[in-house]
């Protein structure tokens, strides 16, 4: 059974939606669109509700989204990955750079986000007008879907719009904003918001749920969960001050910390390094997206590091974090999540680390960065950056650190567009690196304009 997962607490909160193993495009397919999902359950009671949410964070958790695909497919598109073939249909039109309307992995995405967002919406308008006899119960449901509405806002922006400064004043198309429940053509057509509206409805929503939240919520995102997405926002939006006080918090709290050996996160469920994650089980999840894509003992493996992240590992050969790979037929093969039923970590404590150490080095806290950063050499067995680095040079080897550290975790496919840096030989702002928006929405939308 599938869960979100703050630490170790775990709550089963249903069966995946999707097929995990076909990136859940057949039975997407069969679903009714997303503009058109009616509220199916009584959300007359706080029971009610709570079935609501329970549906909620089991679509947040398919395959077709942050079970899988958001950490992933970006991938796809990075320098790290190299592929023949063997890929399927829809990522076979993420690496030749063909996207259309009808790409079943954007499609599933954006179908299953806004099933979200969706559900959400339902369970804040509902919370407007059902009686609960614990006042705090009332506040728990209004967090979690504050937390799941702007997570899923967050990913929209991130594979279907151009990043922020793109435009000057990030005036550029992000996604639709929906913060009211869509119910038959009520609420259908509507125009796509700037990225600079998404981004503050982002923010909003991840800084409601984290005052109503507690610190970590069972199968829910939790307070601690809703602000290490905050952090990632202000990093890409350059606040390095704003983001770096986010995850000074987090480190701060005592609540988690690095796993002793650098193997631990993958091989392991719901170790202390984890702020938030996808868990899985045999029943719901033999054969997932993130097992799929990186499976290593696959005789013909379908993706392989590229040669930019060989060069880059390999020059310390002394690095624990080679264990993370397989070297076979001259290529190095991913062994991350190499297993059925691993959990899925979507936020880490290595990743809070390491984005603090380049806002201080942003914001010239040369000691703090370089000290923030060999928390991750020290674990991977190396020797701590030079105490004199400065300016570009620091930042360069902050980003180093980050891409070994958090490799084929989807965090590079963001990183290199934050960093204005090309993806293979594409430049950061091409529209083959963003999804088209899906049929599904433009058919029913006639106010969303299309991506280029």
């Amino acid at each position: 059974m599938k869960t979100i997962n703050t630490t170790s607490q775990l709550i089963v909160i249903g069966a995946l939606a999707l097929s995990l193993l076909t990136s859940g495009c057949d039975s997407f397919l069969d679903k009714t669109p997303p503009l058109d999902i009616s509220n199916s359950i009584a959300l007359s009671t706080p029971s009610g509700i709570s079935a609501a949410l329970t549906g909620a964070a089991d679509q947040f958790s398919s395959g077709a989204f942050y079970g899988g695909n958001t950490a992933s497919i970006g991938e796809l598109w990075s320098n790290n990955v190299e592929s023949n073939v063997g890929a399927d249909f829809g990522r076979l039109q993420i690496l030749s750079y063909n996207l259309n309307v009808f790409n079943p992995e954007g499609r599933s995405m954006w179908g299953d986000a806004y099933g979200v967002i969706n559900r959400a919406n339902n369970v804040l308008a509902a919370l407007e007008t059902v009686p609960f006899d614990n006042p705090a119960q009332k506040q728990l449901f209004k967090g979690r879907a504050f937390a799941l509405r702007g997570a899923s806002l967050w990913a929209l922006c991130m594979y279907f719009a151009q990043p922020w400064g793109f435009t000057a004043d990030n005036s550029h198309p992000g996604v639709v904003i929906r913060t009211l429940p869509t119910l038959g053509d009520e609420g259908t057509k509507k125009a796509r918001s700037t990225v600079k509206e998404c981004y503050e409805q982002i923010i909003a929503d991840l800084t409601e749920a984290s005052a109503l939240l507690p610190a970590k919520d069972g199968a829910y995102i939790g307070a601690m969960g809703a602000k290490s997405m905050l952090a990632r926002v202000y990093f890409h939006m350059g606040d390095y001050a704003k983001a770096e006080a986010v995850c000074s918090e987090i480190i701060n709290s005592g609540m988690f910390s690095l796993n002793a050996d650098v193997t631990d996160v993958v091989n392991k469920n719901s170790t202390p390094e984890v702020v938030f994650e996808i868990s899985n089980s045999p029943v719901d999840n033999p054969a997932s997206i993130i097992w799929d894509f990186r499976q290593a003992d696959n005789s013909l493996p379908r993706y392989w590091a590229g040669t930019d992240f060989v060069n880059s590992i390999y020059t310390d050969t002394t690095d624990k974090r080679l264990k993370l790979y397989v070297y076979r037929n001259n290529k190095l093969y991913v062994a991350k999540w190499d297993r059925i039923a691993m959990n899925i970590p979507v936020v880490r404590l290595a990743e809070l680390y390491l984005t603090r150490a380049e806002c201080r080095a942003q914001q010239s806290n040369a000691a703090g960065a370089i000290e923030d950063a060999n928390k991750m050499r020290e674990r991977a067995g190396l020797k701590p950056l030079a105490a004199t680095l400065t300016g570009n040079s620091l930042l360069n080897a902050i980003r180093k650190e980050r891409n070994i550290e958090l490799a084929f975790e989807g965090d590079i496919f963001l990183e290199r567009k934050r960093q204005r840096r090309n993806l293979k030989l594409r430049p950061w702002n091409d529209a083959a690196l963003i999804f088209k928006i899906p049929d599904i929405e433009v058919n029913a939308n006639t106010l969303c304009t299309q991506n280029p």
